[in-house]
């Protein structure tokens, strides 16, 4: 199967394009990105898709000012529209305390945001590969995420207005390349004679992500020479298992009693849950509450869980900005007050 027909069933799996769909493509200058790019030329009068470019200099290295111009060249020669915009990134992630990818990813994605409602798109595709699916769920395998941290790399997603940092919901990401390997996409480039230039970060150790790349997935390949093909199998399995649950819990989440104090839910309800869908329900009320699940663990909605069960008439607990309280029959969520 060629990598053409690959990311074209992964467009229909995931009904991922429409006759008529803006996509503005996110365009780093990189092999990954230039292949989607490509790629989505070669379909687009198949799909009746128009496409606009988008680019962002993050401001981490000197070179980045060239990729900028080597994708407005880019975009100039294929004959589309390209927005490029250049931000101060390691000033933010100093402001806000961040670590270099997290002050990235916020901006990359308020970025994106912005410039697919300038574009009037309203879909954002973006490079990610297999590759990159099996690193990320290697990485939060070593944190010890769950379920939802194992999905991975969700295929198709919303920009959420809190990461488009508006009101209004963001555009959809897709992300065509989810399922094609690194190795193809190497050959695609080979084969088509695609330019395209070279991240000198994607060489630099101190990068978790590229350890896991260059040492880790290597290593663990001599005990099972298929465990990125392994890992991103892992991944669709949690997203599947994982959206099943989400589900129920949105089910639950609708009968919690919104007023001023906060919100509020029958103790009888929540204990004939199972944990996985409760702990869910709790996590929604407290995202609903909070506005985000920031500095919220897995061991805080144990602690939750683990006090419903406990059998006691009153008792608070302090999370991070949030106090639940329970009160006889009911367990109240409410803003403030938290400790830890």
């Amino acid at each position: 199967m060629t990598i053409r027909e690959k990311a074209k069933r992964t467009i229909e799996r995931y009904n991922m394009l429409s006759n008529g769909d803006t996509v503005l493509v996110g365009v780093s200058g990189g092999p990954d990105s230039m292949a989607l790019l490509y790629l989505l030329m070669d379909i687009r009068n198949e799909y009746g898709i128009t496409l606009k470019l988008a680019h962002l200099n993050h401001g981490f290295r000197k070179e980045a000012a060239d990729e900028a111009e080597f994708v407005r060249k880019t975009a100039v020669s294929l004959g589309l529209p390209v927005v490029i915009s250049s931000i101060d990134v390691p000033a933010i992630k100093e402001t806000d305390g961040l670590s270099a990818q997290e002050a990235a990813r916020k901006v990359r994605y308020a970025f994106f945001a912005e410039a697919a409602e300038e574009a009037c798109a309203s879909l954002v595709a973006l490079a990610h590969t297999a590759d990159d699916q099996a690193e990320t769920v290697l990485m939060r395998l070593l944190r010890g995420s769950g379920p939802l941290g194992l999905s991975g790399i969700p295929p198709v997603r919303k920009i959420s207005s809190q990461e488009s940092g508006v009101r209004r919901q963001g555009p959809i990401v897709i992300r065509p390349l989810i399922e094609c390997s690194r190795k193809e996409i190497e050959k695609y480039i080979s084969e088509r004679n695609i330019p395209f230039v070279t991240d000198s970060s994607n060489l630099k150790m101190d990068y978790m992500r590229n350890r896991v790349r260059m040492e880790l997935l290597p290593f663990l390949e001599g005990y099972n020479p298929n465990i990125k093909e392994t890992l991103v199998r892992t991944a669709d399995v949690a997203r599947r298992d994982n959206q099943f649950l989400d589900m129920e819990a949105d089910r639950i989440y609708k009968t919690f009693r919104d007023n001023k104090e906060g919100i509020s839910m029958e103790l009888k309800t929540l204990k004939e849950l199972h944990p996985a869908v409760s702990s869910r329900a709790i996590r929604k009320v407290i995202k609903a509450v909070k506005g985000d699940l920031k500095r919220v663990s897995f061991q805080h909605i144990s602690d939750i869980l683990s006090l419903i069960d406990s059998g006691e008439g009153r008792w608070s607990l302090h999370l991070p900005d949030v106090t639940v309280s329970r009160e006889h029959d009911k367990l109240l969520f409410k803003r403030g007050e938290g400790r830890r």
